[in-house]
């Protein structure tokens, strides 16, 4: 079974311009594909925040062009095409959003008024054809491999209800944290937790919402967990740390570059699962830059390149 994963998809203002990206995931022949956040900007530098100023009728077209733009890609939309036809029965499209597909940058539930969120919720809903509960994104799907299910992916939905960073501020909030944990109880085996906000990857990550982050800690115990995210503009493998089973695996930048200009990435990842092992290698433009290996019995990895 192979997931690619990635994240942060600018499309910028050419409307001719061509994200190769697609054609190496497409390559790969990946099962899943999880889009992990911000599949559309809404803003971009230098223009940070400006869909906050704007009324509902302009969010809302803007939103939508954009959406439209980016889905109309063609080999996007090969992609895409092709992985719909196994939606729900061994493998399909699946995501969730960071900050410029939610609302505009560094955007918190609190700050974004109901009206806007639920636009949000609508087009990321028609475009990514998921229907999660009434409020929020987090929602999970079974991962099958041979026609037998191994385990789970958990979406979570790391911008709803996300107040400003603050140890005792919200950031999953409560309904989300009850889901998280029934999931987690009903499933014994594979686990894989997506976010469109790294942990630990990043100083703007669940680690400024400690009550939060201390509570996340409790629930997940000792499981053996891998957890996807994205919105860093790189690559990264951070092994368990704080006494957890949890590796933190990031891919972002499928088409955007970390500051200034887009298209220079290419940025992706592939997790492969076997009965005995998972391996995890990451992509940028000039072919695999990263690859571990992490032993199912153990979860101890190996670092092959």
């Amino acid at each position: 079974m192979k997931i690619a994963f990635t994240s942060c998809m600018n499309l910028g203002s050419d409307p001719d311009t061509v994200q190769l990206v697609w054609n190496r995931i497409a390559v790969e022949q990946p099962d899943y594909l999880f889009l992990l956040g911000d599949q559309i900007y809404m803003d971009f530098f230098p223009t940070l925040g400006a869909p906050a100023g704007w009324d509902l009728a302009k969010f809302k077209a803007v939103m939508t062009a954009k959406y439209e733009a980016q889905w109309s890609r063609p080999n996007f939309k090969l992609l895409l095409a092709a992985l719909r036809q196994r939606q729900g029965i061994d493998g399909g499209v699946y995501g969730t959003w960071d900050d410029h597909d939610f609302a505009w940058n560094n955007a918190c539930g609190p700050e974004v008024e109901p009206a806007v969120k639920a636009v949000s919720r609508e087009l990321f809903s028609q475009f990514m054809q998921i229907d999660p509960p009434a409020a929020g994104l987090y929602y999970s799907v079974p991962l099958v491999h041979a026609q037998q299910t191994v385990g789970r992916a958990i979406f979570l939905d790391t911008r709803w209800y996300r107040d400003v960073p603050g140890d005792n501020h919200d950031l999953l909030g409560e309904e989300q944290f009850k889901f998280l944990a029934r999931e987690l109880d009903e499933e014994n085996g594979l686990i894989v937790l997506c976010a469109g906000t790294p942990i630990r990857a990043t100083g703007n990550g669940w680690m400024r919402y400690q009550r939060d982050y201390q509570r996340f800690l409790k629930i997940i115990g000792q499981r053996k967990i891998i957890f996807l995210s994205g919105d860093i503009h790189e690559n990264a493998f951070l092994p368990p740390a704080g006494g957890t089973n949890l590796y933190e695996v990031i891919s972002s930048g499928a088409f955007v570059t970390k500051y200034k200009y887009v298209g220079k990435r290419e940025n992706f990842g592939l997790l492969e699962y076997a009965p005995g092992h998972i391996d995890i290698k990451h992509f940028d433009k000039h072919g695999l830059e990263m690859h571990n290996t992490i032993d199912n019995a153990t979860f101890v990895h190996d670092e092959l390149l």
